[in-house]
């Protein structure tokens, strides 16, 4: 859950190198390179008048760990999660709330845990306000 919400919390950061800082402490190989520039693709939309986003609240809904036969010390992680924020756009802000599933590798590098790999297997918005059943 912490390194997914660092994720989100990294581009919350003006200047490039601390964004790219911060999200170094979560992510690591050339994941750590795609998923920044990724965000500096969606950023050139922004600034054209597209939406901006920040995440509020990460939550693990479900998740199964398993061990990686191709790398010893590496865990996989079948994840869903939600990632609730505001979206601003036009002047006015939206409570936004998304789910995903995923899985994801996890492994030391650099003396901490860090995702290295992250397969998105769904995305789909889900009503913020909906009270979970029970």
């Amino acid at each position: 859950e912490v390194l997914l919400a660092n994720i989100s919390r990294s581009f919350d950061f003006r200047e490039e190198a601390d964004v790219y800082d911060r999200l170094a402490t979560s992510v690591s190989g050339d994941l750590l390179s795609d998923i920044y520039l990724q965000n500096r693709q969606s950023l050139v939309v922004t600034q054209a008048g597209g939406a901006q986003a920040r995440v509020k609240e990460v939550q693990i809904q479900d998740v199964e760990v398993n061990r990686r036969d191709d790398r010893p010390l590496a865990l996989l992680f079948h994840a869903k999660w939600t990632a609730m924020g505001t979206v601003g756009h036009w002047g006015h802000i939206h409570t936004r709330k998304n789910q995903y599933e995923a899985n994801i590798t996890v492994e030391p590098a650099d003396g901490n845990w860090k995702i290295t790999g992250l397969e998105l297997l769904e995305e789909k918005r889900i009503d913020p306000y909906a009270q979970p059943k029970s």
